[in-house]
């Protein structure tokens, strides 16, 4: 974007409003905090041609005007910093005073603000061009390589920390006042629309926006645009509900349908030094289907429980998956489970609300007999031990074959001359002990083999315990038992967190779906906007909750560093307040 536009826009009144003092101080504040700043001195230091306007003036103009405009776009940022601040301000920023009816002084300082814009967005593009031409489809090839790494690695390492350097510093703070003190670690995760001001792409032309795509909602609706992956804190029990803030833990700007299962990895690994509890993570349908090299596998790694949902076409029966089992949505079932059973796995996964799921549960609770226990735990091969639900000391049915398993397996014992040990078979049973209840045979489903030979049996009808890698299954695998109610719960609460940001950021305050108050074009430009959107409503969030706790004071959000909350994307220590251009002394109102 040119400053062309700033010549077009109606003047700025004659008397504009003055931005508070307290909250020009609050922004610079946060911003010196996130680090923003000294990732892009070294950069800026390496460009040739002159300094113009430092980075700090348009990163808090861009604050100031997400915080009491509720717009990103350059021209409001700008008329908040010439017209907003007070004369220390300004020449703080240096900023010279304009009088706002004169039209080539005010078209003077709007350039010089575009400029200093336009040169943070050059620094961080890895393919910068011209988005006043609209390119021919095979002249963007060169662009989508550079935007994309073959390895699924982060092509814009820069841009990803100083974005989410200002989305969590809200969160450092956060954590160094204790706020998030009842959080148990849990996580939801979800890509939500970004819309951009460009149109889409034609056979004839590329759209301004080469790296953008369609982003498919949930329920069909399709936003040109980018997805932006938000990570939210949230939690599993019920009992936490109103304990902390629910905050964005980080955020993500891609190409639609693209590197989703990544994207969120990158994610979890910053707020892993953030907070070192590991919880829960759910996440919908685009999730449980992603690789499983590129989102099961290392969210495991990093000590993450996934709770994901099914398709319809991931619940389906796999005969003879090891040793002769069945297995279905995650678990391991007897060969010979009945097919009413399996029935109530595909009819879970066709049911779409909670209520529907709720009703379900009974047919669910009568898989769980079924089910091969855990006998030990993985070793250090990846292996564990399954028992069969018909073995054991406390069996959960009742199989003929292994009535004859175990038989023949006394008569070896004793024909080996082992001690057998006397069983005690009472016929009377404690009606009012629920436990000797469940206990008893006749308590027990009973499962009906065929008629087959031992030795044609599968292996685990011919012993009772089998051997399993713990990598089976790894996309459908869950710590807990999938449609259950545990899962239930956790699922829809933590679902319910992440669709209650995208809410909030997507309302009148934060307006992260509206694409007229973010009009700036290119990935890098639409990744700050977004960030700075979400950094303000992580700041709403904050205060809400304190509002709502009556610990609400305007000086909670004046400070300078945060010393007690580690940087995530540093290992080292911050340099001293000392290095930083102080802002001057708050002024009083006038």
């Amino acid at each position: 974007m040119t400053h062309k536009r700033a010549a077009r826009r109606p003047m700025p009144s004659p008397h504009p409003s003055k931005i508070n003092d307290r909250h020009v101080r609050q922004i610079v504040d946060l911003l010196r905090a996130s680090g923003v700043l000294e990732e892009l001195a070294p950069l800026e230091a390496a460009r040739p041609g002159p300094r113009g306007l430092p980075a700090e003036t348009v990163l808090v103009g861009l604050l100031l005007a997400a915080r009491e405009k509720r717009s990103t776009n350059i021209d409001d940022a700008w008329e908040c910093m010439q017209f907003g601040l007070r004369k220390p301000w300004l020449k703080y920023f240096g900023l010279k005073r304009v009088d706002a009816t004169d039209i080539d002084a005010t078209r003077a300082s709007a350039k010089r603000f575009y400029d200093a814009w336009s040169r943070i967005t050059t620094l961080l593009d890895p393919a910068r061009h011209d988005r006043r031409t609209r390119m021919l489809p095979h002249e963007t090839e060169p662009y989508h390589r550079a935007w994309t790494h073959p390895k699924g690695q982060d092509v814009t390492p820069v841009l990803s920390r100083i974005a989410n350097g200002l989305v969590l510093t809200p969160v450092r703070i956060a954590i160094a006042r204790g706020l998030m003190d009842g959080w148990d670690g849990d996580l939801s995760v979800d890509a939500t629309a970004v819309a951009t001001w460009a149109k889409r792409a034609t056979p004839r032309h590329a759209s301004l926006e080469v790296t953008a795509g369609w982003h498919v909602s949930g329920g069909g609706d399709q936003t040109f645009g980018y997805s932006a992956t938000l990570l939210v804190a949230g939690h599993t029990n019920p009992e936490l509900a109103g304990r902390y803030p629910q905050l964005c833990m980080g955020m993500a700007v891609h190409a639609p349908s693209k590197e989703i299962g990544q994207q969120a990895v990158r994610l979890l690994e910053i707020v892993q030094h953030l907070w070192p509890v590991k919880g829960f993570l759910a996440g919908d349908l685009a999730y449980s289907d992603a690789k499983v090299e590129n989102f099961h596998a290392p969210v495991r790694a990093l000590g993450y429980r996934l709770v994901l949902d099914y398709k319809t076409t991931m619940v389906k029966k796999d005969r003879d998956a090891v040793e002769g089992t069945i297995a279905i949505a995650g678990e391991l079932l007897c060969p010979h489970t009945p097919q009413q059973i399996i029935n109530g796995y595909h009819r879970m996964s066709a049911a779409k609300g909670s209520a529907e799921r709720e009703e379900l549960l009974p047919r669910m609770l009568d898989a769980d007999p079924y089910v091969l226990p855990l006998k030990q735990s993985a070793d250090e091969r990846g292996l564990e031990r399954r028992q069969c639900p018909a073995a054991g000391t406390s069996p959960r049915v009742n199989c003929p074959w292994a009535q004859e398993r175990d038989t023949t397996a006394a008569r070896t014992r004793r024909h080996r001359g082992r001690p057998q040990r006397p069983t005690r078979t009472s016929h009377i049973v404690d009606l009012d002990n629920p436990r000797a209840r469940r206990a008893h045979p006749g308590a027990r489903p009973t499962v009906r083999p065929p008629d087959r030979p031992a030795h044609r049996r599968p292996a685990i009808c011919q012993q009772s315990t089998i051997t399993v890698p713990t990598d089976i299954m790894s996309k459908l695998r869950q710590d807990l038992p999938w449609g259950r109610a545990a899962w239930q719960r956790a699922f829809r609460s933590l679902r319910s967190h992440v669709e209650g940001l995208n809410g909030r950021a997507k309302n009148v305050e934060t307006f992260l779906h509206s694409r007229e108050r973010r009009q700036s074009r290119g990935r890098v430009a639409q990744t700050l906007l977004a960030a700075v959107q979400l950094m303000v409503e992580n700041l709403r969030s904050i205060e809400s909750f304190l509002r709502t706790r009556h610990l609400w004071k305007p000086e909670r959000y004046t400070i300078g560093t945060i010393p007690e909350t580690p940087d995530p994307y540093k290992a080292t220590t911050r340099p001293n307040e000392s290095d930083v251009t102080t802002p001057p002394p708050e002024t009083p109102r006038t």
